[in-house]
C-alpha cells in the first residue's frame, strides 16, 4: 500500500539565497566599500536627488546676507573667520576692526561715573584750505573734551588740556575739502563725512592715541545717485546696524528762494558691510516741518538728527527754522532754531518741544548733538554754531563760532552752562567716544 508522503510545510521549503551580488543590501561591486552603495542608491534615486540638492543650493543662496549680517567676520589677508564675539567687519574694504566705543568714554572714580570724554570735530568752509600749501590741501580740527557729572541732571563742560588734532587730505571737489560735517560711533569706527565731496571718512588714532588721521572710505553722490555731486552731508546716526546719513532737509534753492531741486531731501543708509542704499525723505521731511509751522515758503534746515533706540524716536534739532519767510541768504543766519522735535518710527506722530536755553541769540543754531550715555537717551549734548556775515560776498568779514550745551530732549531744560569754545570756529560734530583709544588690529 503506497502512502502519500505530506506535503512540504513552508517553513520546510528552501528558496535559494541570492549571491552578495544580486542582492540590494548588497549591490554589485566593482570596487570595495562605501562608494559602491552610495552609487546604487543615487542610481535608484536619482530624481529625488537632484531635488533636494537644487533646494539645498537655494537654501544657501537666499540665507548667504543674513548669515554674513549676523554671525560677524574677522578679516586677516584674504581668510574671513570668526571674531569673538566683536562685530569685525571689513567696512569698505577696511582690513582692521574698529576699536572706538561709546562705553570707553565713561569716567570711573571709586565705582562711580564722574564724566564722559567727547570728542568736536570743525567744519571750517572756505577756511578748511590750509595756508601756503604747496598743493590742494585741507583740514579739520579735532578736540577733545569732558563732560563732568555735578548732581542728578547737572553737568559742567570743560576742553581737554592736550594737543589738537589736525585731520588732513588732499581729496576735494572745486577747490574745498575737509568740510567734516557730524562724527558718529558706528560699530566701533569713528566716522564723519564731508559735505563738499560726499566723501565718508573713518578717523583713525595713531598708535599711541595721541594724534589722529582721516581716511576716505566712501563716495556718494547726492540725490538718487543719478549725478556727479557729492552728496551735502549734515547729519548721521545708527538705527539698529545701520549708519542712516542725511543733508539739510531743505531743497536747494536760487537766490530767488525758487526750488533748484530736491538732492538734498535724500539719504543714505550703509550698512556694516559698507554697501549703501538710498531712500527718499520728502515726506519724512516734511512732517518734520508741519509740526514747526514752517511749511513752504518757509523751510526748516537740519544738521543733527538722531534715533533714539531707548524712546523708539526720531530727535530732529534743527539748525534754522523760518515760519513762513521765503530762504535769504543774510537773513538765514538769524533764523537759528530754538525747539527740537519728536517724531514715531512711522513718521505719523510727533511733539514739538520748547529748548529753555540760556542764550536766546538767534544767530546760534544747532550743528550736532549726541546722546548722553546712561540716560535713556533723555539727555544731550549739543553744538550751536554761529556763521555771521558768512552770506556777504567779502570773506573776511566772515565770522564763526561755537557753543557747547547740554539740555533735557523730553522737557527742554538746560543742563548746564553753555560754554564757548576759545578758537573762533564752527564745529559741526559731536560724540562720545575716548580720543585716547589705542588701536586695535586683526
Amino acid at each position: 500500500m503506497n502512502i502519500a508522503s505530506p506535503a512540504p510545510s513552508s517553513s520546510n521549503i528552501r528558496v535559494p539565497s541570492l549571491t552578495r551580488s544580486e542582492s540590494r543590501a548588497y549591490p554589485r561591486q566593482d570596487t570595495r566599500g562605501m562608494l559602491s552603495t552610495f552609487q546604487y542608491y543615487l542610481r535608484q534615486h536619482t530624481r529625488a536627488v537632484g531635488v533636494v540638492l537644487a533646494v539645498t543650493i537655494f537654501v544657501v543662496v537666499l540665507t548667504s546676507d543674513f548669515v554674513y549680517d549676523h554671525f560677524p567676520v574677522r578679516a586677516s589677508g584674504t581668510t574671513l573667520l570668526r571674531g569673538g564675539g566683536d562685530s569685525y567687519y571689513n567696512f569698505a574694504g577696511a582690513q582692521n576692526p574698529g576699536y572706538f566705543r561709546i562705553e570707553h568714554s565713561i569716567i570711573h572714580e571709586d565705582d562711580r561715573i564722574t564724566g564722559y570724554h567727547f570728542g568736536m570735530l570743525t567744519d571750517l568752509d572756505t577756511l578748511s584750505r590750509v595756508p601756503g600749501s604747496s598743493k590742494p590741501t585741507f583740514q579739520s580740527h579735532l578736540v577733545a573734551g569732558t563732560l563732568h557729572v555735578k548732581g542728578k541732571n547737572k553737568y559742567e563742560i570743560t576742553f581737554d588740556d592736550t594737543p589738537i588734532r589736525h585731520l588732513v587730505t588732499g581729496h576735494n571737489e572745486a577747490g574745498r575739502g575737509a568740510e567734516f560735517s557730524e562724527l558718529t560711533v558706528f560699530d566701533n569706527r569713528l566716522i564723519t563725512a564731508d559735505d563738499r565731496t560726499g566723501d565718508i571718512f573713518e578717523i583713525l588714532n595713531t598708535p599711541t592715541g595721541q594724534d589722529s588721521y582721516a581716511v576716505p572710505r566712501l563716495v556718494i553722490t547726492e540725490g538718487d545717485g543719478d549725478t556727479d555731486k557729492g552728496m551735502k552731508w549734515e547729519w548721521s546716526t545708527v538705527k539698529g546696524d545701520e549708519l542712516y546719513l542725511g543733508s539739510m532737509g531743505k531743497e536747494f534753492t536760487n537766490k530767488n528762494g525758487e526750488i533748484v531741486n530736491v538732492n538734498n531731501l535724500w539719504i543714505a543708509v550703509v550698512n556694516k558691510r559698507g554697501e549703501f542704499r538710498r531712500e527718499n525723505w520728502v515726506k519724512a521731511y516734511d512732517v518734520v516741518r508741519r509740526a514747526l509751522g514752517a511749511e513752504s515758503p518757509g523751510y526748516i534746515v537740519i544738521e543733527s538728527v538722531n534715533w533714539s533706540e531707548h524712546l523708539k524716536k526720531w530727535v530732529f534739532l534743527p539748525r534754522r527754522i523760518s515760519q513762513g519767510e521765503v530762504y535769504n541768504d543774510i537773513l538765514d543766519e538769524k533764523r537759528g532754531g530754538q525747539q527740537l522735535v519728536l517724531v514715531d518710527e512711522t513718521f505719523t506722530k510727533t511733539q514739538v518741544v520748547n529748548l529753555n536755553l540760556e542764550s536766546k541769540d538767534p544767530l546760534k543754531g544747532f550743528s550736532s548733538f549726541s546722546f548722553v550715555p546712561n540716560t535713556q537717551d533723555k539727555h544731550a549734548i549739543a553744538i550751536r554754531s554761529v556763521e555771521e556775515d558768512c552770506a556777504l560776498d567779502d570773506e573776511s568779514l566772515c565770522k564763526q563760532r561755537s557753543y557747547v550745551v547740554v539740555i533735557d530732549i523730553l522737557t527742554g531744560e538746560s543742563l548746564a552752562p553753555e560754554v564757548k569754545y576759545e578758537h573762533d570756529w564752527k564745529f559741526e560734530g559731536i560724540e562720545f567716544f575716548n580720543p585716547y583709544d589705542v588701536p586695535s588690529r586683526a
